[in-house]
């Protein structure tokens, strides 16, 4: 990757920090193409592009500004990717007009969208491929105002999920039991999460129309793939620990799967079909599924780089750097994988703003948590900042406390999954991270 020109499309927040003296210590030229000329960025990249696409209505003008901007700066364009869920449109135009190895904008569009994805993988995957038999239920629904929710089709079954079509990290998603419910959550939702303004970095930069279908009971899993050139290069299994309700937010995460080694292959085996259904042939992407009695069904693709704590993790874990790939595939390099094991469990539970701020706010718990890591106790992983975060004390946390994401991960690691689970309670209760109204031991039953 000597010398190889990438383009990154989007800075994102300070979990992707990392992300760039990486890509340089690779001998990576990353040019930045960024909307925020103040991006933290900005001074780590080979090359640094102010460009403000966030009109996405007007991706295709974006597209040929951003290929004519690099080119006048005489650098060349050796392959193209972001890591925000957003602008991976955008990213399409750009590979399609050089043909550049990865997304198609027509793929992109798909897999943004939640109900396209579910829509058009239940047409075109062979309902007779045992291995897939299952996967999908009922056709989504999507939905672009409060009066489609009285529209739904007469095979439409209750409980169902409801939510954003295009959004990212599970914010605003919800189980609903009537058309009615549907209704208000689906007014409530939307004109709470009504702009990028109001809430950004979840997509809502390309709308607030959600999607429904139904809700299936099981077991949820994060399926990461490296694809080149529709074959299957490498492939893991996060598991998920039961949500925080009313809305589904991610809670725990357990890194490799306690799943069974032929569920693993079957699970990993509907992934890398259910990319390929939609058109995702070269990348990394991210696959989610729910596991029912029934098999599994898919619940979303996210058709860029895994977020959150699964890059570290997995190269913890596994010596892989998916980051890295991404970029390779992006060139045209096809990555050699070696077939890697480990004997190594990580468990980790989410932190939020409103109960556990104080990890980075107050004295205590920083320094408390700060001794843990220097002592090598815990991994801790920050996505984003607190700024005056909320108690669990005050009457009203406001309209937006409700869809609120993590700011981080405390993760523990060890050999045996009881032993990894007790070490977890212990620092979750030194912490404070355990508390009546999130219950950690109820997150991490199924680990």
């Amino acid at each position: 990757m000597e010398g190889k020109h990438v383009v990154v499309i989007g800075g994102g927040s300070c979990r992707m920090k990392n992300f760039w003296q990486d890509a340089e210590s690779y001998g990576i030229k990353v040019i930045h193409v960024e909307s925020d000329p103040n991006h933290f960025a900005r001074d780590l990249v080979h090359g640094f592009i102010e460009y403000d696409f966030t009109d996405h209505s007007r991706d295709q003008m974006h597209a040929e500004n951003i290929i004519n901007t690099i080119h006048g700066m005489g650098m060349k364009i050796d392959g193209c990717i972001s890591f925000i869920d957003v602008l991976i449109p955008l990213v399409g135009l750009i590979c399609d007009s050089l043909e550049l190895r990865g997304l198609s904008y027509n793929s992109a569009i798909i897999a943004l969208s939640k109900s396209q994805t579910q829509n058009v993988l239940s047409m075109n995957i062979n309902e007779d491929d045992a291995s897939n038999a299952g996967v999908f239920s009922s056709k989504a629904v999507h939905l672009q105002s409060d009066s489609d929710c009285e529209m739904l089709p007469e095979s439409f079954k209750f409980p169902a999920i409801l939510k954003l079509d295009n959004g990212a990290g599970g914010v605003g998603a919800c189980m609903i039991n009537s058309k009615e419910e549907m209704k208000k959550q689906f007014q409530h939702i939307t004109s709470s999460l009504c702009s990028d303004l109001v809430y950004p970095g979840i997509g809502l930069g390309r709308g607030n129309s959600m999607t429904t279908f139904e809700f299936h009971c099981g077991t949820e899993h994060n399926v990461d793939v490296i694809l080149y050139d529709k074959t299957l290069v490498w492939a893991s299994i996060t598991d998920s620990g039961l949500v925080r309700q009313p809305y589904y937010i991610g809670t725990a995460k357990r890194l490799p799967s306690y799943l069974p080694d032929d569920s693993r292959r079957k699970l990993i085996d509907a992934a890398f079909k259910c990319c390929l259904g939609i058109g995702l042939t070269d990348g990394t992407f991210n696959v989610e599924f729910i596991i029912t009695a029934n098999g599994p069904k898919l619940v979303e693709i996210n058709p860029r780089m895994c977020g959150y704590i699964f890059r570290d993790w997995i190269m913890k874990l596994y010596g892989i750097d998916i980051m890295l790939y991404t970029m390779m595939i992006s060139c045209g390099i096809k990555p050699e994988i070696p077939n890697i094991t480990t004997g190594t469990i990580q468990m980790g539970v989410m932190v939020i703003p409103s109960f556990h701020g104080k990890l980075l706010t107050d004295d205590y718990h920083r320094n408390k948590l700060s001794e843990m890591i220097d002592r090598g106790e815990v991994l801790f992983l920050q996505f984003d900042s607190v700024e005056h975060p909320p108690t669990n004390k005050e009457p009203s946390l406001g309209p937006l406390s409700t869809f609120e994401e993590p700011f981080g991960n405390v993760s523990v690691s060890g050999t045996n999954p009881i032993e990894v689970k007790r070490k977890l309670m212990e620092i979750c209760r030194a912490l404070d991270i355990d508390q009546n109204d999130y219950q950690v031991d109820t997150f991490i039953i199924n680990f």
